[in-house]
């Protein structure tokens, strides 16, 4: 009778990770999709704009196209789940214009980040955005670290630090929470804003408890991040 409860056990544990990766792949392909979605049909204005011989076809500045564009806002309420996809796309293509530059501004705007704003991270075009992007993701993980076990900044200055490393350093930051450095939850209260899924709470009481409860809903963003330790 023990070993068959043992063997039900497993195989409803084994069914649960099966039924949960099934759901998160269908989940990857409809963000997929409604990216695709909306990129195509970006570029189809973009076309239309070129043919018509208009002001807006006449602008080399990137974001003159995205300016008030229902469907580049589309794909930034995506959220992070957007992110991975986003970067996916710009890595695979061959080019290095308007077309790929449009995914990496909406890789800045999701994830809360200026990367021109240091000089060691400057771009100008979308593939040096992309180099500068892969390292940023692998310095998250040490450089979170790096921040909340500085003793000489304040609680205020890591966590403003923590805030310029944009949305990707979420899952981090709880890991920090959780064990037991409360006082950079600010970080995450200011990173999850407008998330559309997972908020957190304004007041920090019980910070600790709600990271514990709400960590699993980063756990892709998390994995993103690890993922690119390993290229």
């Amino acid at each position: 009778m023990k070993k068959y409860a043992i063997k039900l056990f497993l195989g409803l544990f084994v069914c649960s990770i099966i039924v949960t990766m099934v759901v998160q792949q269908n989940a990857n392909a409809s963000i997929e999709k409604q990216v695709d979605n909306n990129i195509a049909a970006i570029n189809e204005m973009i076309k239309k704009e070129v043919a018509l011989k208009s002001e807006l076809a006449s602008s080399s500045n990137p974001y003159d196209y995205i300016k008030d564009n229902t469907d580049f806002e589309k794909i930034i309420t995506l959220g992070n789940d957007a992110l991975p996809v986003l970067h996916n796309k710009l890595a695979k293509s061959t080019n290095n214009g308007l077309q790929e530059y449009i995914p990496a501004i909406a890789i800045e705007r999701i994830a809360k980040v200026d990367m021109k704003k240091k000089e060691s991270t400057q771009w100008e075009t979308a593939k040096d955005f992309e180099k500068v992007w892969k390292n940023h993701l692998k310095a998250i993980p040490a450089t979170v670290e790096a921040i909340v076990s500085n003793k000489i900044l304040t609680s205020e200055e890591k966590v403003k630090q923590l805030v310029e490393l944009g949305t990707l350093a979420i899952p981090f930051i709880m890991d920090k929470v959780e064990s037991d450095d409360e006082k950079v939850f600010p970080a995450v209260i200011e990173l999850t804003k407008n998330n559309k899924s997972t908020v957190a709470p304004i007041d920090t009481a019980g910070a600790k408890d709600w990271v514990t409860k709400n960590k699993s809903s980063f756990n892709s963003l998390k994995q993103y991040v690890l993922n690119q330790q390993q290229q």
